[in-house]
């Protein structure tokens, strides 16, 4: 039995934060008649743990020290000679690291005044609610980043990089050797902080002097990482981070495309955005005035991107992929994992979308057919849908469903509105019927 492990992991569950266990008590080994000595020696001139015959576990003073003294370094040997996995000594030694820096941590933070202390419990504190970053001044916060690196360096030192930190941004950077990989991290963290330092300047409220800053120093990072970079290196960084990679990826996912499907829409969508999505390519510059030629031009170009990317991947699945963003569908979903219902429930519900849109398009249309009479008739349509849904989902789970905004556009047609569900999107449009013309008074 590995005494030691038992004793850290039982001290780990009551305390999370182990280290600040007392150790003033100075525990002692049992006497040796009451001793098992564990079956892995650790490395040390006396066993630096033991179990008494009562199955009571304790340290000797040796590695009783150890963790009284502020030494991350010998704790970390004593650790890994004790048979801890090497996650469990890395929680341990960095909580240690971390209680080396915490007075000077707490030392950064403004201590609260006497009215922020006398704040009435049930009011919000107005100046602390408007205070950025904790109150700190410029030269706080710069200070509590310098630390923050620090931490971190001595971390690497004692236990190395740790493999499974940023484990998704490893995979999107695969394409860099490690080297680059990290420098890359260094820059953008390094332009992050001056970035989040002029945010916190704002106070809430952006000058556009401060819309210039943020912009040159994100042309700045740009550049920085473009010099890092080699031209094909460069290229895998932008069909894996930028804005239209970010934008692209969760309808990649819709579509369950294939990679080379992505490589063939990325510059599709990449030419639309430098077109018609500015912002992506500059979040802090102001929104410029769209007139309505504008917008035509826009939707132009957008119905010919979404043809294009259906041309690539199929009707069927793109069908596929518009479903699967809309809500309706996901609720049905979920409603039918929940319900244990038949399979074929989101698709015979779902369809409803296209025969209750189609019906309310006749209504709307026929020309014998009063105003009023189209409302009631519109309103009716929308009721019988909500009953098929209760049909198959039954009452409950029906009223859970449209209180989740399930097939919330039958709310416009119980006002009197048609609706047009869009062929790109998981969007809907809606339209009042047409006014009646006036009678013309009698002579």
């Amino acid at each position: 039995m590995k005494a030691l492990p038992l004793l850290l992991a039982a001290s780990l569950v009551a305390n999370a934060a182990l280290l600040t266990v007392n150790w003033n008590s100075s525990p002692t080994e049992a006497p040796p008649n009451e001793q098992i000595t564990p079956k892995r020696p650790l490395g040390t001139a006396h066993s630096s743990a033991a179990v008494t015959a009562n199955g009571e576990a304790r340290l000797s003073p040796a590695a009783a020290a150890i963790f009284a003294d502020d030494n991350p370094e010998a704790l970390r040997d004593l650790l890994r000679a004790s048979g801890l996995s090497d996650e469990m000594v890395r929680a341990i030694v960095q909580v240690r690291i971390w209680k080396k820096y915490e007075s000077r941590f707490k030392a950064l933070n403004p201590q609260p005044s006497e009215s922020e202390t006398n704040q009435a419990w049930w009011k919000d504190d107005r100046n602390s609610a408007n205070g950025w970053n904790g109150n700190r001044t410029k030269a706080q916060r710069d200070e509590a980043r310098r630390l923050q690196r620090e931490v971190k360096e001595e971390s690497e030192r004692l236990l190395g990089v740790d493999a499974n930190q940023n484990r998704w941004q490893s995979q999107q950077f695969s394409f860099l050797a490690p080297e680059k990989r990290q420098a890359l991290q260094d820059i953008q963290q390094d332009y992050q902080e001056l970035i989040n330092e002029v945010q916190q300047d704002t106070q809430g409220f952006r000058l556009a002097s401060d819309g210039e800053k943020l912009r040159y120093l994100q042309a700045e990072q740009k550049r920085d990482m473009e010099a890092l970079m080699s031209p094909a290196e460069r290229q895998a960084y932008e069909l894996r981070q930028s804005s239209t990679a970010q934008q692209l990826r969760g309808k990649m996912t819709a579509l369950n495309a294939t990679e080379q499907e992505y490589l063939t829409i990325f510059p599709l969508q990449k030419a639309f955005d430098e077109q018609y999505n500015p912002q992506n390519n500059d979040p802090y510059g102001g929104g410029a005035e769209r007139d309505q030629n504008y917008w035509k031009a826009r939707q132009a170009a957008e119905a010919q991107l979404q043809a294009q990317i259906k041309a690539v991947v199929g009707e069927a699945r793109y069908a596929e992929s518009i479903r699967k963003q809309d809500n309706d569908w996901r609720q049905l979903e979920a409603a039918t994992r929940r319900l244990t219902l038949p399979a074929d429930t989101p698709a015979r519900l779902y369809t409803l979308r296209d025969s209750t849109a189609s019906a309310a398009q006749q209504i709307a249309t026929k020309a014998d057919l009063p105003a009023a009479q189209k409302k009631q008739a519109l309103a009716e349509l929308a009721s019988a849908t909500r009953e098929q849904v209760r049909a198959r989902l039954g009452a409950e789970g029906a009223d859970a469903y449209f209180k989740n905004n399930g097939m919330r556009w039958l709310k416009e047609l119980e006002k009197g509105n048609t609706i047009t569900f869009n062929a790109h999107d998981s969007g809907w449009s809606t339209k009042s019927l047409p006014k009646e013309p006036q009678k013309t008074p009698s002579p």
